[in-house]
């Protein structure tokens, strides 16, 4: 592995975890506001930019490796669509009331 790829390697890891954290703790202060608690604020609409982002930077490496993602820009909307604090929080809210 050159020092190129590790350095890939490091910076997706790294989107990937922040990712996920950000989504648990948006999660976390999504749930706490639909009970009407003083909860943690969440990291706003970053993690779902996040994730996509790095969604889009794993498709050509994942590609290199000879594997096929069928619908590319399906895996990078989806955290879009995942993140309550981005378009999938909007559409949590229209179904709600």
């Amino acid at each position: 592995m050159t020092g190129g790829g590790l350095l890939e390697l490091i910076l997706l890891s790294m989107a990937w975890l922040f990712f996920l954290g950000g989504l648990a703790a948006n999660y976390l202060a999504f749930a706490s506001s639909l009970r009407g608690k003083a909860g943690p604020s969440g990291l706003g609409f970053i993690p779902g930019i996040a994730g996509s982002i790095t969604v889009f930077f794993s498709i050509p490496a994942v590609a290199s490796y000879g594997v096929d993602v069928p619908w590319p820009w399906l895996w990078i909307l989806l955290p879009l669509l995942i993140d309550p604090y981005c378009v999938g929080g909007l559409v949590l809210l229209l179904l709600r009331k």
